[in-house]
């Protein structure tokens, strides 16, 4: 009898063992869904401020122009636009692309609430694959920022933001917006395949 009643026992820990592991699992994966949707969120308003920051900058200056020292000069007014820089206007379009994304990839992520590993690979794919052209706008868009900032002498490119110092404002808030969601979708990535670990494992 004594036997019995110690197996029986130490069957019911098993089981209050088993649920309490099962309840912890369940929160985490909770807490792992509301980390995933806020993080899509964040990203969302990121691209979207990058989004309408770029696409608005753009700056009326009258500038003094001469076409070489003891030339007499002529004051003209001159209007800088984003798409006046090609770099710009791919930068324009990977965020474009990124903020469609992030809308569509929220509501994949509510739907994937379960936890389905096809979904969650699919979306770790499409988040690798934003990264990546986030990542390389931002390239695009600080490589004329910092000739815009510092010129480049060898090439006789002069520098601009002394000049249209509000134009290099606005586009140095839209790339720091723009890198602020790269990296969101850099721990989205992170996030995406700590889940699929777990499970295979």
């Amino acid at each position: 009898m004594e036997s019995t009643s110690g197996a029986v026992e130490r069957a019911g820990v098993r089981d209050r063992d088993r649920e309490k592991l099962l309840g912890e699992t369940e929160r985490g994966r909770t807490g792992g869904v509301i980390c995933d949707l806020l993080l899509r969120i964040l990203s969302l308003l990121l691209t979207l401020g990058a989004l309408l920051v770029i696409a608005s900058d753009e700056q009326p200056q009258t500038v003094f122009y001469t076409l070489a020292p003891g030339i007499p000069g002529f004051i003209t007014r001159i209007t800088v636009y984003f798409h006046d820089f090609p770099s710009l206007t791919y930068f324009l379009v990977a965020n474009g692309v990124a903020v469609l994304y992030s809308i569509l990839s929220i509501i994949m992520s509510l739907i994937n609430r379960g936890g389905m590993k096809g979904l969650t690979l699919l979306l770790v794919i499409l988040d690798l694959t934003i990264l990546a052209l986030l990542f390389s706008s931002l390239g695009a868009a600080l490589d004329v920022g910092l000739i815009a900032y510092n010129g480049l002498q060898r090439a006789q490119w002069w520098k601009i933001c002394n000049v249209f110092q509000r134009f290099c404002n606005m586009g140095a808030a839209a790339v720091a917006l723009s890198a602020g969601a790269s990296l969101i979708f850099f721990f989205l990535v992170v996030l995406g395949a700590a889940t699929l670990h777990r499970r295979i494992l």
